[in-house]
C-alpha cells in the first residue's frame, strides 16, 4: 500500500490551521502542524515533507523568508511550497514566486481548488524525486563502471568494486563469487573482512547463491527467518536478515553471482534488483576484460601485445564512460579503434527503426552522417542483428551476405561485424571493420571488438539514462516556466497559443494542439502549432460540430497513445488533415476540469516516438497546469466582474453604503457616504468608526451576528434606517460588516404627519388616551377581527316632536352638541369606543380597539355617568327652553366583527353582529333615565357589578324569534327622579 503523502502545514492562525487539516485529512493526506516559521524550519532539520502549506503573514519569520531558507537548503530533496496569502494583488504573487514558492494561493482558499494544487505539485515532486533517484542510479553505474575498469588485475578490480558496491546501496556485505572463471575452481571475492571461504562449496551447493546459479536469475529475500532457502553456515550469517543475488550472465554463460546482505529485514526492494542487474551486466564485461588479462599471461609471447591491447581497450572503456552523448561515442570509438588499433575502415552502425544508419566513420573521407542507409534485415549487419553474434569473413567477394553500403567498402575484403547488445532492448547497432587484406581478423580481434561492444553497449544505455534525465530536467525547467509565465498573466486565454507552442518544446515534439469544448459549438476553441494547413479550418469545423467527440472526451481519464491512425476509423475530415499535416501518432492528454474532461491536449509523437511512463504522467501534470491556470483566468474574470458590477453598484447608490471589519474599522464607502457622511473612502480608510458623529449610534448593533435594522436621527428632522449585515468568506469567517444608510426623513416627516391624521381620526372614535396607546403600539387599526364587546345604545325621547318645536340652529347648538359632547366625554372617561353618532343617539363599544380585562363593569359605570349627565343636561334645557327630554340606555354583550366597513372610496371603523341588534332593541324598550342591560351581560357580572342588577323578566325583542331575560340598572333616587321627569 502507498504510503500517504506527508504535508506540513505553517499557520498562526488555529481555525485556518484546523481548516486545512480537516480538508487535507479527509482527502488521504497525512498532515502535521506547526505555529510559526521557526517551527517549521525546526520540523525540517528532523522530518522531510512531500510538501509545505505556508501562510505568507507569519510572526517572526515569514512565509517568504522560510520559503527563500528551504530552497537554499540542496541537502534536502526536493520539496513544493505553496504559499497562502491575504493579498490577492500580482506583486504579491510574483515576490512569493521569486522568493522560491511553487505556487500561491489567496485567502479565502477555495478548498477544491487548494487540493488539486496539492495533488499536481505532489505528482510534479514525485517525477522530480524519481528523477534524483535516476541521477543518483546513474552516477553509481558510472561510478561502478568507473571501478570496473580501472583495473584488469581481478583481485585488485572486484575487491575496490565490491567495496563501493556496499557503501553504495548500504549493505553490510556485497560478494562475488565465480565458477565459470577458471576452470574446476570456485573464486570468492568480498567486502567483509571475514569471507566465508570454508562453506563455499557449501554455500554453492545449498545456498542462496548457489540457487541464483542454478535458476540463472534473481533471488531476493525479504526475511531469512521466514525463508528456508537462507542457508546458515556460521554465526555471522544469524545476523543476515536481508539478502538479494544476481547471476552474473555474459553471452548464455554464466560467470558467477554477486550477493547482497544487510541486517534489516525487507531492506532490498525491487529497485535494488534492478540496480544489481546493471551492475551484474557491467562484472561480465569486466570479467571479460579479466580473462582476457589471464589468457595474455598465460601466453608469454603475446603478453606485450595484449596488454597494450587491453590497455587500449580500457582508454577506450574509460573514454566511453565519460561521454553522455551517443553521437560523440560513436565518433571517439571509430577513431581510436582505427588509430590505436590501425584497422583500416571502421564504421559503427546504428539501428533506428526498420533501417540500419552508419552513426560514425572513419578511415574514408567520403562519410556524411545520416546519408548511409540500409534495411535492417540486410548485408552483414542486417545477420548479425538477427542472430545476435559476431560475423568474421575472410573473404567478402565469396559470402552472399556482404552488400556494400560503407564508403570505399567496395575495395574490402575482409570483414569484421560485432553486435553491440543492451540487456532488454537487444542488437541496438554493430561495430564493423574492413580491410583490404584477406583473413584480416583473427579471433584475437573478435575478442577486443566484442569486449569494447559491451563496453560500448553500456556507455549507450548511460548516455541514454543521461540523456533521458537530462531531457526530463529540462521538461521540468520549461514546466516551471510556463507555471511561473502563466500564473504571472491571468489573462491566460490570450496565451493559449504560446501555451501549446511551450508544450510542443517542453515534449519536443513537432506539433501539438490544444481543444476546449464550449457550451454551445460556436464557443469551442482549437489551437494548433506548428505549419498550417489546406485542411486546418476543415478540422475546426469538424471538432465544432461533432458531438460525439465531445462525449468521447468528456469520459478521458487518462492520456492515451495512438501509434498507427492509419489502422483506426477516425474519419474522413481528421484523416486529411493528418495526412496534411503528416501526423501518424499522437498522444491524448485530457483536461480536466471538475472531475470531467473539458479539452484535450493532443501532442504529435510521429518522429520522436511514443511518450515513456514518466512523460505520460508529466504530460497529466502539464494538462492539470493548463486548466489551473485558464480556471484561474475564468475566477479572475469573474472576480473583475463582480468588482466592476460592485464598483459600478457602489458609485450609482445614493444610499451611503460602508464595509467595516471586524475591529470597527472603516474598509470601504462609497460616493454617497462621502457627501452625506462627510466620510471620505481614501482619507478615512482603516480609521475607527467612533470618530464619526453618524456612526456612533450604530455601534451596539456591529456584533451581531444575525441582520438587523435600526433608525437614527444623527440631526434633527435627519432620519437614516441603517440595515447592519454580517459578510462572511468563502471559508464562512466573518470579514466584517456592511451598513447601509437610507434616508428616510421624508418619510418620517410623512409618518409624522400621517401619525397626527390617524391620531385626529382616532380621537373621533376613542379618549385621548386610547389614541396614544393605539397609535404607540403600532395596532393595525381598521383590520377586521372578532372580538367580544359590550355595546351601548342611548337614545333621546321625544326628540322627534322636539324638532318640531324649535329651530334646527338652536337644536344642533344647543341640546345636539352639548349632549354629544357631555355623551363622549363619559364614554372617554372609563375607555370606550364612539362607534357613531345617530342622530339624537349614538352608539358605545367596550372591548375594541382596545380591549380590558373589566369592560363589563366599565360599560355600566360609563352608563350611569352619562344618565347623571344628562339629567344634568336636561335640567339646564327644561330651565332655558321650557323642554323635557329623557334618554334611555340599551347594553348587550357578546361577540361582533369590528374593522372598516365600506367601499374602497369611503369606509367607516364600525362593528357588526347580533349584540349591536340586542343592544338596539334594549335601547328600544328602556324608558327616559332606565339602563337595560342584556342576561348575557348580566351573566358575566355576577356579583361583579358595579351597582345592583334588577331581573325585568322575559320580554320578546323586536325581530327575534326567543325570549330574553333583562335587567335594570338600579339608580339612585335622586338621578332616576331627574331623569324620569
Amino acid at each position: 500500500m502507498t504510503e500517504p503523502a506527508h504535508i506540513l502545514v505553517v499557520e498562526d492562525d488555529p481555525d485556518i490551521r484546523r481548516i486545512f487539516q480537516a480538508v487535507l485529512s479527509r482527502d488521504g493526506f497525512r498532515v502535521s502542524i506547526v505555529n510559526s516559521g521557526e517551527e517549521a524550519l525546526s520540523f525540517l532539520q528532523l522530518i522531510t515533507p512531500d510538501l509545505i502549506l505556508l501562510d505568507l503573514a507569519l510572526p517572526g519569520i515569514g512565509g517568504d523568508e522560510v520559503t527563500k531558507r528551504i530552497k537554499s537548503d540542496h541537502s534536502k530533496p526536493f520539496i513544493p511550497v505553496i504559499i497562502v496569502s491575504a493579498h490577492a494583488d500580482l506583486d504579491t504573487s510574483v515576490s512569493n514566486l521569486d522568493a522560491g514558492a511553487d505556487d500561491v494561493l489567496v485567502k479565502p482558499v477555495d478548498f477544491n481548488l487548494l487540493l488539486a494544487r496539492v495533488r499536481a505539485l505532489l505528482r510534479l515532486q514525485r517525477a522530480q524525486r524519481s528523477l534524483q533517484q535516476e541521477q543518483r542510479k546513474t552516477e553509481l553505474l558510472l561510478h561502478l563502471s568507473r571501478d570496473l575498469g580501472s583495473s584488469i588485475d581481478l583481485d585488485v578490480l572486484l575487491t575496490g568494486f565490491l567495496n563501493h558496491l556496499a557503501d553504495a546501496v548500504g549493505a553490510v556485505r556485497a560478494s562475488i563469487i565465480l565458477t565459470g572463471f577458471v576452470e574446476d575452481k570456485i573464486l570468492l571475492y568480498s567486502s567483509s573482512r571475514h569471507p566465508a571461504v570454508a562453506e563455499l562449496q557449501d554455500i554453492v551447493r545449498h545456498g542462496v547463491a548457489g540457487l541464483a546459479l542454478r535458476e540463472r536469475g534473481p533471488i531476493l529475500i525479504a526475511d531469512t527467518r521466514l525463508d528456508q532457502r537462507w542457508l546458515v553456515t556460521s554465526p555471522v550469517h544469524n545476523d543476515v536478515r536481508s539478502v538479494v543475488a544476481m547471476p552474473i550472465i555474459r553471452d548464455n554463460r554464466v560467470w558467477g553471482v554477486i550477493t547482497l546482505v544487510h541486517h534489516t529485514p525487507g531492506y532490498f526492494t525491487a529497485e535494488h534488483l534492478e540496480l544489481l542487474a546493471s551492475v551484474a551486466a557491467q562484472s561480465a564485461v569486466a570479467l571479460e576484460s579479466a580473462r582476457l588479462y589471464r589468457l595474455s599471461e598465460q601466453q608469454k609471447e603475446l603478453l606485450a601485445r595484449r596488454a597494450e591491447e587491453l590497455r587500449q581497450i580500457n582508454e577506450i572503456n574509460r573514454l566511453l564512460s565519460e561521454l553522455m552523448q551517443i553521437d560523440q561515442l560513436g565518433r571517439l570509438l571509430v577513431q581510436m579503434l582505427h588509430h590505436q588499433f590501425g584497422y583500416p575502415l571502421v564504421a559503427l552502425v546504428l539501428r533506428q527503426a526498420e533501417q540500419l544508419v552508419v552513426q560514425s566513420a572513419a578511415g574514408t573521407q567520403q562519410f556524411e552522417t545520416g546519408k548511409m542507409v540500409i534495411g535492417a534485415e540486410r548485408g552483414i549487419s542486417g545477420w548479425v542483428c538477427r542472430n545476435r553474434e559476431p560475423l568474421r569473413i575472410d573473404d567478402v567477394t565469396q559470402d552472399a551476405r556482404f552488400i556494400p553500403f560503407l564508403p570505399d567498402e567496395a575495395r574490402m575484403r575482409s570483414a569484421l561485424s560485432v553486435p553491440v547488445l543492451l540487456p532488454r532492448e537487444g542488437v541496438v547497432g554493430t561495430i564493423e571493420l574492413r580491410s583490404p587484406q584477406l583473413a584480416a581478423f583473427s579471433p584475437n580481434d573478435e575478442a577486443i571488438v566484442s569486449a569494447i561492444a559491451n563496453q560500448l553497449a553500456i556507455a549507450i544505455y548511460n548516455a541514454r539514462l543521461f540523456a533521458n534525465e537530462q531531457r526530463r530536467i529540462a521538461q521540468l525547467s520549461e514546466i516551471n516556466r510556463l507555471s511561473l509565465a502563466l500564473t504571472a498573466q491571468f489573462t491566460a486565454p490570450d496565451n493559449l497559443q504560446r501555451t501549446v507552442e511551450a508544450v510542443s518544446q517542453i515534449f519536443q515534439v513537432d506539433q501539438a494542439a490544444m481543444v476546449l469544448f464550449g457550451i454551445q459549438p460556436s464557443e469551442t476553441v482549437v489551437v494548433m502549432s506548428g505549419p498550417a494547413s489546406l485542411h486546418d479550418n476543415d478540422l475546426i469545423n469538424f471538432v465544432s460540430n461533432h458531438s460525439l467527440l465531445a462525449t468521447y472526451v468528456a469520459k478521458l481519464e487518462q492520456p492515451q497513445q495512438y501509434t498507427d491512425l492509419d489502422a483506426h476509423d477516425i474519419g474522413a475530415p481528421l484523416r486529411a488533415f493528418f495526412a496534411a499535416r503528416g501526423i501518424r501518432s499522437i498522444v491524448i492528454v485530457p483536461l480536466v476540469v471538475t472531475g470531467q474532461a473539458q479539452g484535450i491536449l493532443v501532442l504529435d509523437i510521429t518522429r520522436r516516438g511514443a511518450l515513456e511512463k514518466t512523460e505520460l504522467e508529466m504530460a497529466s501534470t502539464v494538462a492539470s497546469l493548463i486548466v489551473q491556470i485558464l480556471e484561474n483566468a475564468r475566477l479572475y474574470r469573474v472576480v473583475n466582474d463582480e468588482r466592476s458590477t460592485l464598483d459600478a453598484v457602489l458609485r450609482s447608490a445614493t444610499d451611503p453604503i460602508l464595509l467595516i471589519d471586524t475591529d470597527a474599522r472603516l474598509l470601504l464607502a462609497n460616493p454617497a457616504a462621502h457627501e452625506r457622511l462627510q466620510i471620505d473612502p481614501v482619507v478615512h480608510r482603516d480609521q475607527p468608526v467612533d470618530q464619526f458623529p453618524a456612526l456612533r449610534a450604530v455601534l451596539p448593533f456591529l456584533n451581531r451576528d444575525s441582520p438587523t435594522t435600526v433608525e437614527i436621527e444623527p440631526k434633527p428632522n435627519v432620519n437614516f434606517s441603517v440595515s447592519i449585515a454580517p459578510v462572511r468568506g468563502v471559508d464562512n469567517k466573518e470579514i466584517g460588516r456592511v451598513v447601509v444608510f437610507r434616508d428616510i426623513s421624508a418619510i418620517k416627516q410623512l409618518e409624522r404627519q400621517e401619525r397626527e391624521r390617524v391620531r385626529s381620526v382616532f380621537r373621533r372614535y376613542v379618549s385621548p388616551q386610547v389614541a396614544e396607546r393605539l397609535l404607540s403600539a403600532g395596532s393595525d387599526f381598521g383590520a377586521p377581527t372578532e372580538r367580544t364587546v359590550a355595546v351601548l345604545f342611548a337614545d333621546m325621547r321625544g326628540f322627534t316632536t322636539l324638532t318640531e318645536q324649535i329651530g334646527a340652529r338652536v337644536l344642533v347648538e344647543r341640546i345636539l352638541n352639548r349632549y354629544f359632547t357631555a355623551m363622549t366625554e363619559a364614554l372617554y372617561a372609563y375607555d370606550g369606543t364612539i362607534d357613531k353618532f345617530l342622530g339624537d343617539g349614538l352608539i358605545g363599544v367596550f372591548g375594541s380597539p382596545i380591549a380590558h380585562p373589566d369592560d363589563p363593569q366599565r360599560v355600566i359605570r360609563a352608563a350611569v355617568t352619562m344618565q347623571r349627565a344628562f339629567a344634568r343636561l336636561a335640567k339646564q334645557w327644561q330651565e332655558e327652553l321650557n323642554l323635557r327630554i329623557g334618554m334611555g340606555i340599551g347594553i348587550s354583550y357578546g361577540t361582533a366583527v369590528v374593522g372598516n366597513v365600506g367601499s374602497a372610496q369611503r369606509q367607516d371603523y364600525t362593528l357588526i353582529g347580533d349584540v349591536v341588534n340586542t343592544a338596539s332593541r334594549l335601547c328600544g324598550i328602556a324608558q327616559a333615565g332606565q339602563i337595560i342591560v342584556s342576561s348575557q351581560l348580566a351573566s358575566v357580572l355576577g356579583e361583579q357589578s358595579p351597582y345592583p342588577l334588577r331581573l325585568l323578566g322575559v320580554t320578546r325583542l323586536k325581530g327575534k324569534q326567543e325570549e330574553h331575560m333583562i335587567y335594570e340598572v338600579v339608580l339612585d333616587q335622586m338621578v332616576r327622579t331627574s331623569l324620569a321627569r
